[in-house]
């Protein structure tokens, strides 16, 4: 027998490193927002006026210890995250259900509904932002966190509906049917069988609706009128003549560490949530 020997081409060594080249330059790009952020944090006000761009002359983390207790951040971090994990939870529970139903009712008004769903997405928020506003206080849900959950979940609902209808049309009806003939009722079966192969869709709403919640400065302007989150609570260091750059940093990198952890961890299961269902399918 003969070997043959394959000889990369030296065009193709070429090609990977200008692939490599153009990752590190985006990765350049996008980080390099992050590290103005965290390099600025560390400086003092003058400092930052002289050069925003420069290295700190020494670490002042009484920044973030100013942060942390003269701005009320502790309780705005709070909010923040029972609003966030409230409006994620229910925004799951309701659409993931909702989209079930909407994937198994065989009626011509399956599809208005879906369509009618959907059509809300193209309405600008700022089209019906006085409206919301007007039935929110009619409603008695301003200045309440659990309604700003309840208007969070209401606004995201469309999309994850969507796309779990469209996931489990792909699912074939023998599962459940085998479950109904084991006994198994609707309420258990969506439980144990449908919901677990929702998992990546769930999973990818969950990241993409918590950037938009954590973040998010109008609605809760709006809705709670006081620093209740923490978008609401920076703030505290804006003023008309006087802007506190350096604290404004630091509260900028606490917001943004649970945001990265969470998303770090949900980029686990979702890799993981394909690939089974890859395996599955």
């Amino acid at each position: 027998m003969h070997s043959k020997r394959f000889i990369a081409k030296p065009g193709a060594n070429r090609k990977g490193l200008g692939v490599t080249a153009l990752a590190f330059v985006f990765a350049a790009v996008f980080l390099f927002p992050i590290f103005i952020a965290v390099v600025n944090s560390l400086k003092d006000k003058g400092e930052i006026l002289r050069s925003a761009l420069a290295l700190p002359a020494r670490l002042n983390l009484e920044n973030y210890e100013l942060v942390l207790t003269k701005s009320g951040f502790l309780k705005a971090f709070f909010g923040s995250c029972f609003v966030t994990g409230g409006g994620i939870v229910l925004n799951l529970a309701v659409s993931s259900m909702a989209g079930y139903a909407l994937a198994r009712w065989k009626s011509r008004w399956s599809a208005f509904l879906t369509v009618f769903l959907l059509s809300s997405m193209f309405v600008p928020f700022h089209t019906i932002m006085i409206t919301l506003l007007k039935t929110a206080k009619a409603l008695g849900l301003t200045g309440k966190l659990w309604g700003l959950i309840l208007i969070y979940c209401g606004l995201q609902c469309p999309i994850p509906i969507f796309l779990v209808k469209g996931f489990v049309s792909t699912v074939p009806h023998e599962m459940e049917e085998a479950a109904r003939i084991d006994g198994c009722g609707t309420a258990r079966m969506f439980r144990s069988i449908v919901l677990p192969l929702l998992r990546p869709i769930l999973a990818t709403v969950a990241v993409l609706n918590t950037l938009w919640i954590w973040n998010d400065f109008l609605l809760p302007y709006l809705i709670l009128g006081k620093p209740s989150t923490i978008p609401l609570s920076q703030m505290y260091f804006y003023g008309q003549f006087n802007q506190q750059w350096h604290l404004i940093m630091a509260g900028f990198v606490i917001s943004t560490i649970p945001v990265v952890v969470f998303f770090l961890v949900m980029q686990k299961y979702i890799v993981q949530g394909i690939s089974s269902g890859a395996v599955k399918g």
